[in-house]
């Protein structure tokens, strides 16, 4: 994450309901020979669960699963699931093979069950009604300016959600929640409460996808940032090469020795795609200083560049898209000092004549 979540971020009372019916239901089928109505709870996510009959045919198949697997596979996977409720432990040691000891059987009826649970048993009226708020309410929720704001907390580029005007709240657009361990590798987590983040389009569906933020595609381990209380904000640098040059170079680069740090930030750089997004974004410093700062002469290229370094509130940081890298692309012009700045103020001045020059040729033959 680029931004931690917000202390006071609200969770999804539906997702929490979920999340307990699924773990009451594995605790249950350890002593138990029969698919029956007491594996669930007698709560109302239970009667909606077993009255709901997709539901209720996902459940029987992960039960009869394990039946054929055996008394053990079932007390383990019941275990695995209790003993990492806690994702702020389990982010600093991850498992990264949570259900090696399940047959492939038991492993597809487990993603069977979680992924419905998910996608449609979340949605169903007595679910809903049970949580108290639908999920468009939690999205509101989250999305106040007091809690997180509009902007994705993972790049800092792009709103989470355009906000229309005349529109009722519950009728707003909202964001797509990422699970930040992808359900088709950790199903436990798929509704787990801290697992669900709203992402902006490009960091979902685009970067992330269903990637697995503890093992790189090769396989080798890593780490990465836990959302609610770690951030990558203050450990990033934006670089300039050869200001002089007709394409100065802009780099993202970690201002950190520490092997944890860089580990979790090179987890989050791959799976966000942020550096090529950034520097794809920064590859023409001549069109940023144009279209940002539109400055009229040296002095107020200067001026306006020692405008824009100054740091942004929080407010402003979850309210304006790209507010994060644009300050630190001017922090870091401005420390390169005056006399580069009027050297670049004179290249950018000869390239506006040669287009002009250009453009007049072909308008007038």
């Amino acid at each position: 994450m680029l931004f931690c979540l917000a202390p006071n971020t609200p969770k999804f009372e539906v997702f929490r309901l979920l999340n307990d019916e699924l773990l009451h239901f594995l605790g249950q089928s350890v002593n138990t020979n029969t698919f029956c109505r007491a594996l669930l709870t007698q709560d109302d996510i239970g009667k909606a669960c077993w009255g709901n009959e997709p539901t209720r045919e996902k459940f029987k198949l992960l039960f009869n699963a394990l039946q054929v697997a055996g008394n053990d596979t079932k007390l383990q996977l019941f275990a695995v699931m209790r003993d990492n409720q806690n994702l702020e432990v389990f982010f600093s040691a991850p498992e990264r093979n949570l259900f090696g000891f399940m047959s492939e059987g038991c492993q597809k009826a487990l993603k069977l069950l979680c992924t419905h649970l998910y996608e449609s048993t979340k949605g169903l009226g007595p679910v809903k009604a049970a949580g108290g708020t639908d999920i468009k309410a939690h999205f509101n929720a989250y999305q106040a300016q007091a809690v997180n704001g509009n902007i994705c907390k993972a790049c800092g580029m792009k709103e989470l959600a355009p906000i229309r005007a005349g529109i009722l709240e519950g009728d707003q657009w909202r964001a797509d929640y990422d699970h930040q361990l992808c359900k088709s590798k950790y199903p436990i987590f798929a509704v787990h409460p801290d697992n669900l983040i709203p992402l902006c389009d490009v960091c979902n569906q685009d970067a992330k996808k269903a990637k697995d933020l503890f093992k790189h595609k090769n396989g080798t381990e890593r780490l990465a940032f836990y959302p609610y209380t770690e951030e990558a904000k203050g450990l990033i640098d934006i670089v300039i090469d050869n200001l002089r040059d007709p394409e100065p170079t802009i780099k993202v680069n970690w201002n950190t020795q520490d092997p944890v740090l860089l580990d979790k930030l090179n987890t989050w750089d791959e799976v966000y795609e942020v550096r090529s997004r950034v520097e794809g974004q920064f590859r023409s410093l001549e069109a940023i200083i144009e279209g940002e700062l539109r400055p009229r002469d040296s002095a107020h290229l200067v001026s306006r560049i020692s405008d824009e370094a100054l740091p942004h509130t929080i407010n402003t940081l979850k309210r304006k898209e790209w507010a994060f890298w644009y300050q630190k692309l001017f922090s870091q012009l401005q420390q390169i000092g005056t006399p580069d700045a009027e050297a670049f103020w004179e290249k950018l001045k000869f390239t506006q004549k040669q287009a002009k020059k250009g453009a007049d040729f072909i308008l007038n033959g």
